[in-house]
C-alpha cells in the first residue's frame, strides 16, 4: 500500500495586522520529500503518527511537502498559499500511483481571496486524485469546519484535548482510518452539524469546564457499534469570515441515520453549554501587585490577548509597563518579539545597559512601544526543542534571542514569534519558571498542561489584543448574523445555515 502525505497548517487571525507569509515558515517548518520523514519521525506530531502507523503496517509514505507556522498569524498572502497548495497538488501528480492520502491540516486558515483556505486544499487535491481515491485530514480542534471541507474527504478527524496533547493519536486515528477504508473494511456515511456560536479559547478546556463534558460525552459515543470517529470543533473565535462557528463531526460505518443521532446530539449539548464559555479576567495591575506580595510563586499569568498560537505579533508592551511600574524585587519573567531591538541589543553586545523603545512594532492599535532600560544577558540562536505533550520534539526557531534584565525582570527578547506553550521558551535561554515570582504566557489554553503542574496560581489577565476573549469588543464584519455571543440567539436550529 502507497500512502501520499501532505502537511499544510496555518492559522489565521483576522484582526492582526501581521500577514500570514514566507517568514512564519522558519528553518525545519518548511520540509520536503524524506526530510519530512527525517525531521518528524519520533516526535509527538500528526506526522509523526502517522509515520508510526504507516511503519508498523508495512505501508510505503510519500511524503510530499509540510508546511507549518511556527506561530499564528493574519490570513496568508496570496501568493504564499498558491505556492504552497500548487506543490502539493504538483507532488500528488508527480508520485502517483498511491491508494489514498492523509492530509494533516488546521482547518482555521484563510487566505486572500479564499475564506476557506482548507476548503480549498481538499477541493484541490480532490480534483487531482479525483473521486474515488480515499481522502482523510486531520484537524485541530479549533478548527472551522465548512460544508466544503466535508465534501471533498471521505473523513475530516481533529483532536480531542485542548490544551493540545494528542496531536499523535489524532495522526494514528487519521492513518488507521484511511487504511482501513482502502482496504474497503468501512464505508464512511458522515454527518455535519454547524453551530452559530463561537467560543474563547480560555474556557474551551477538555480538562474541566463545559467543553470537557462534550468532548468525554462524544468519546464515550465512539464505543457504539458502528460508529468510526467523532469530532466536536470549538473553533478559532478571531476569524471574521462569512462561513464560521463550531461544529461536530460524526462519521459512521455506512449508517447515516446513526450519525445523524449522534451529530444532534452532541451539537444540542455544545449549544446548551455556550453561556458557560464566559471568560473570567482578572484586573492586570491589581494581580501583578497581590502576586509581588504573596509569600506563594509562581504566579503564571496569561496575557492570551497576545498569543502568538491564536494569531496575535506578540509585541504587546501593555503587561510589561505594568511589571516595571510594580517595581518587583523577586525574579519575574516576561517575553517580547521585537526584531528590531534585537538587532541593537546584539549589536551593544552582551553586558551593555542599554536605554531604548521596545515592542509594538507590528502596528497593533491597542499599545506602543515602551522606553526601557536594562543590561543585556544570555545572547542565543533562539533555537529550543518542545518537550511538553504538544509537539514534542519538535524545534522551534525565534531567531535571534536574548534576556533584557530590567530589575527583577528578566524580559525575553526575540526576532520570531512561537508558540509559548513550554517552559522551555524560558529555560533554553538560562531561566526557570519555578524560581520567578510572576511569569509571564502569552497562551489561552495549552500552556496549562506544563505550566499548572509548577505553578501556586493562574490566571487570564484582562489585556487588550487581537486574541482577546471579550468576543462582542473585536471589530467583527465579515461574519453571518445572529452569532453567539455576538447576538443573542435562542436556538441554533432556527439558522438554516446552522445544519451543515
Amino acid at each position: 500500500m502507497r500512502l501520499a502525505l501532505g502537511n499544510i497548517v496555518q492559522e489565521s487571525n483576522s484582526f492582526t495586522p501581521v500577514p500570514g507569509s514566507w517568514l512564519h515558515f522558519p528553518p525545519g517548518h518548511l520540509l520536503r520529500g524524506q526530510d519530512i520523514i527525517a525531521q518528524r519521525q519520533g516526535t509527538r506530531t500528526e506526522v509523526g503518527g502517522v509515520i508510526d502507523v504507516a511503519g508498523e503496517q508495512g505501508i510505503e509514505l510519500l511524503p510530499l511537502l509540510s508546511a507549518t507556522t511556527s506561530a499564528s498569524a493574519g490570513p496568508m498572502l496570496g501568493d504564499v498559499f498558491a505556492s504552497l497548495c500548487d506543490e502539493l497538488v504538483a507532488g500528488l501528480h508527480t508520485c502517483a500511483p498511491f491508494d489514498g492520502v492523509l492530509l494533516v491540516l488546521h482547518g482555521a486558515m484563510a487566505a486572500d481571496g479564499y475564506e476557506d483556505a482548507t476548503g480549498e486544499i481538499l477541493r484541490a487535491v480532490r480534483a487531482e486524485i479525483g473521486p474515488d481515491c480515499p481522502l482523510v485530514a486531520t484537524l485541530d480542534l479549533h478548527a472551522n469546519v465548512t460544508a466544503t471541507m466535508v465534501a471533498h474527504a471521505d473523513a475530516l478527524v481533529g483532536y480531542h484535548t485542548a490544551p493540545h496533547i494528542d496531536l499523535y493519536e489524532t495522526g494514528v486515528r487519521g492513518a488507521n482510518l484511511l487504511v482501513r477504508l482502502i482496504r474497503g473494511e468501512v464505508r464512511p456515511a458522515v454527518a455535519l452539524r454547524r453551530l452559530p456560536m463561537i467560543v474563547p479559547a480560555e474556557n474551551g478546556r477538555t480538562t474541566d469546564g463545559p467543553y470537557a463534558q462534550v468532548i468525554g460525552r462524544a468519546i464515550a459515543l465512539m464505543q457504539r457499534p458502528g460508529v468510526l470517529d467523532i469530532s466536536v470543533f470549538s473553533v478559532q473565535p478571531w476569524l471574521d469570515v462569512t462561513d464560521v462557528g463550531c461544529s461536530v463531526i460524526v462519521n459512521t460505518d455506512a449508517n447515516a441515520a446513526l450519525a445523524d443521532e449522534l451529530a444532534d446530539e452532541l451539537a444540542d449539548m455544545l449549544w446548551d453549554r455556550r453561556h458557560d464559555f464566559a471568560v473570567t479576567l482578572v484586573p492586570t495591575e491589581a494581580t501583578i501587585q497581590r502576586a509581588l506580595a504573596s509569600a506563594i510563586h509562581p504566579f503564571v499569568l496569561a496575557d492570551s490577548a497576545d498569543a502568538p498560537s491564536s494569531g496575535a505579533p506578540g509585541d504587546s508592551t501593555i503587561v510589561l509597563a505594568h511589571l516595571i511600574a510594580a517595581h518587583p524585587t523577586r525574579t519575574c519573567l516576561h517575553n517580547i518579539v521585537d526584531p528590531i531591538a534585537v538587532a541593537a541589543l546584539f549589536a551593544a553586545g552582551e553586558g551593555a545597559e542599554v536605554t531604548l523603545p521596545i515592542g509594538a512594532g507590528s502596528g497593533v492599535v491597542f499599545y506602543k512601544p515602551l522606553l526601557v532600560t536594562g543590561r543585556v544577558v544570555r545572547l542565543s540562536d533562539g533555537d529550543f526543542t518542545n518537550r511538553g505533550a504538544g509537539f514534542r520534539g519538535v524545534v522551534f526557531r525565534r531567531g535571534r534571542t536574548l534576556v533584557l534584565e530590567i530589575g527583577q525582570i528578566a524580559l525575553v527578547v526575540m526576532e520570531r514569534a512561537v508558540i509559548q506553550w513550554d517552559p522551555e521558551l524560558y529555560r533554553s535561554v538560562g531561566l526557570e519558571p519555578r524560581d520567578a515570582q510572576i511569569v509571564i504566557v502569552k497562551s489561552p489554553a495549552a500552556f496549562r498542561a506544563e505550566y499548572e503542574p509548577l505553578a501556586a496560581e493562574v490566571a487570564i489577565l484582562d489585556a487588550p489584543g487581537v486574541c482577546s476573549p471579550n468576543l462582542p469588543g473585536l471589530p467583527f464584519v465579515h461574519v453571518r448574523r445572529p452569532l453567539f455571543p455576538l447576538d443573542d440567539v435562542m436556538a441554533w436550529r432556527e439558522i438554516p445555515e446552522s445544519v451543515g
